[in-house]
């Protein structure tokens, strides 16, 4: 999945780890966990089906959807 910071406009790569459950945002060759309140000044560029039920089960519901977003195929 393709997150795209609201501040600054870049694209960074992420994971959603279901074991935490926690959405993990790199930054480069760095992750970081993405808090759920944090997800504000995010939104989903690219995302499979998979990907959002999972988002939303874990409380990632201020993650907003782009108004260029595609979804993807595959698993989460």
């Amino acid at each position: 999945m393709i997150l795209r910071c609201v501040l600054d406009g870049f694209l960074l790569p992420a994971e959603f780890c279901a074991e935490a459950p926690q959405l993990i945002a790199y930054d480069g060759d760095e992750g970081f966990r993405l808090e759920a309140v944090e997800a504000l000044f995010y939104e989903l560029v690219s995302a499979s089906c998979d990907d959002l039920v999972l988002l939303q089960r874990a409380g990632y519901r201020l993650l907003r959807i782009a108004d260029d977003f595609r979804r993807v195929e595959g698993a989460a």
